[in-house]
């Protein structure tokens, strides 16, 4: 039996918000001690550095803690909260955890692969016991991580029996102090992973809702997460000029033009295997920043030779999107969950404004269990089945089969 207990606290403090959501999700547990706890909290908190200290003394002295700061809101059984505590715990006899802490060294990310081969051996043994199901969540902070640079690493090194769940860790809209969870610490450095080994399937599913309404250009001229030409041109002209023909109005402020792009007109992939051609959605990248030469610093590395399209989604695509993600993890998982990890791109709390609650409680309903989970500055999301890995403006729905 996999156990899965979902809680959220707008407590007074990180520490109080702690023990009230992880007593909400211990209620699930009974005598049974869980094995890991993903905590997600408002690093506006000023003791957030209290909180998984708390959590670990409510369930348990074993208990692995991993997660991190929220990129905009937590979310719980209850619904969503801009500031507060979200705590899930995962448990049972089908259930078999074990973690990595990793120091960040250089962009390529390398050091991730030897500590990915290490879990993936463990899974292998895993197998051996009917523990055959393997999924890696994975947690590290936004801003210094190339979030594709970051799939392509844990790719390599977990192989591919494992899918692949998690997030870049934000900070309540803002584009620094990001930190993640690794036992009783938090750490601006580190990139987690985890090895979750189970006997039922989970399901994993990544929607978005967007739709090209830009036209085709091409990648002229790109170094890693860094968009410096499109057709030839600087990129932020050509990218706000698109965003401009299909109906937006771009902020004067020169500083608010990334967070307006990021949340209302992305980059998607026309080229990708994943592609509309092909009845899929785009794979979407959001802007970190843009410099005064019109460059564009993205959430993940792009290449050149690339063909990219402007996107925008209503608000109705967007919820439809997050209802058809918890469907397919639903199914995937076999039908029947425990309950729901939830990892929302913080561009899809402010595009949704009000109705980003909606959004959860689709979900909610979708999955007929217990949820929990945050938004996030750039979403991991890959089944057995994907191609794409690294996602932004994305709902991650990661299903426990019961």
């Amino acid at each position: 039996m996999l156990i899965f207990g979902g809680g959220m606290s707008t407590g007074p403090s990180a520490e109080a918000a702690a023990r009230e959501a992880t007593a909400q999700a211990r209620r699930s547990f009974g005598e049974t001690t869980p094995k890991l706890a993903l905590v997600f909290a408002s690093m506006s908190y000023e003791d957030i550095a209290s909180a998984a200290r708390a959590v670990r003394e409510v369930a348990g002295s074993d208990v692995q803690i991993v997660g991190g700061s929220s990129g905009a809101c937590v979310l719980g059984p209850q619904g969503v909260a801009a500031h507060g505590v979200s705590v899930v715990l995962l448990g049972g006899d089908d259930l078999l955890v074990t973690a990595r802490a990793i120091r960040v060294n250089g962009p390529e990310l390398v050091e991730i692969v030897p500590a990915t081969q290490e879990i993936a051996r463990a899974a292998d043994e895993a197998a051996k016991d009917g523990f055959e199901h393997h999924v890696c969540l994975v947690f590290a902070p936004a801003i210094d991580v190339d979030g594709e640079a970051l799939v392509a690493a844990i790719r390599k090194g977990a192989g591919t029996r494992a899918q692949l769940a998690g997030g870049l860790i934000g900070n309540e809209m803002l584009p620094e102090r990001q930190q993640v969870f690794f036992g009783d610490e938090l750490h601006d450095d580190k990139v987690i992973v985890v090895g979750v080994f189970t006997r039922k399937p989970v399901g994993i599913a990544g929607r978005h809702g967007l739709r090209a309404v830009g036209p085709i250009r091409t990648v002229t001229r790109a170094d890693g997460p860094v968009l410096y030409e499109l057709d030839r041109r600087p990129a932020a002209a050509v990218w706000l000029e698109d965003a401009r023909r299909a109906g937006a109005t771009p902020p004067k402020e020169a500083s608010d033009v990334a967070p307006f792009l990021a949340y209302h007109y992305q980059l998607g992939m026309a080229d990708s295997p994943n592609s509309e051609t092909q009845g899929a959605e785009l794979v979407v990248r959001a802007p970190y920043r843009i410099q005064s030469d019109g460059s564009v610093t993205l959430s993940g590395s792009i290449g050149e030779g690339r063909r990219v399209r402007v996107m925008n989604a209503s608000r109705k695509d967007l919820l439809r999107a997050s209802t058809s993600a918890a469907a397919d993890a639903v199914m995937r998982a076999g039908g029947h969950v425990a309950g729901a990890l939830v990892l929302a791109c913080s561009a899809r709390f402010v595009a949704l404004g009000d109705e980003f609650t909606e959004e959860t409680a689709l979900i909610h309903h979708r999955v007929a269990a217990p949820i929990g989970g945050a938004c996030v500055y750039g979403e991991i999301a890959k089944s057995e089945r994907d191609v794409d890995a690294f996602f932004n403006t994305t709902v991650v729905v990661v299903a426990f089969g019961a």
